[in-house]
């Protein structure tokens, strides 16, 4: 098992580095090539080329991520999709490519959600972290009041 831990460390390390280059080509302005590096990033998460994920339904990918991982895992893998994805609707917004952005920032959000749900005992303050730039992300009426409370961002009622 240590050996699988080092591995997952070593790949959230990477992604660490991936989501950095994200950022700095995004605020450059190189959105085709910050769209390239989140292809890339993607592709590294899930070990496989991009068109055996992306073209599946959303419940399909994230099985496709975190089969056979250990819980603590798999939520650490998903935060990285989930992450990732916020960086690609960052970068659809500021090429003012709304509905694209809004699309990556709801997938986003989906496994934040997907998350809480599966790990209910689970420290929710990273899916707070996570979830807080989505909601700039996304219109007042694309994310609804549920949502807002399913991931703690507000008190139910």
């Amino acid at each position: 098992m240590p050996q699988k831990q080092d591995y997952l460390l070593r790949l959230l390390e990477e992604l660490g580095r991936f989501l950095q280059e994200i950022r700095h080509l995004r605020v450059a302005g190189h959105g085709d090539a910050a769209l390239l590096t989140v292809l890339q990033a993607q592709e590294r998460l899930f070990a496989r080329p991009a068109r055996e994920f992306l073209s599946r339904p959303l419940d399909e990918q994230l099985h496709l991520l975190v089969v056979g991982e250990q819980p603590a895992d798999a939520r650490a893998k998903c935060l990285a999709y989930a992450e990732l994805l916020t960086e690609a609707a960052r970068v659809y917004a500021a090429r003012e490519q709304t509905a694209l952005a809004v699309g990556a920032a709801q997938l986003a959000l989906t496994i934040l959600l997907d998350v809480r749900e599966r790990q209910p005992d689970a420290d929710p303050e990273p899916l707070r972290l996570l979830a807080l730039p989505l909601l700039s992300l996304l219109p007042e009426d694309e994310l609804a009041a549920e949502a807002r409370v399913r991931l703690g961002l507000s008190a139910p009622g």
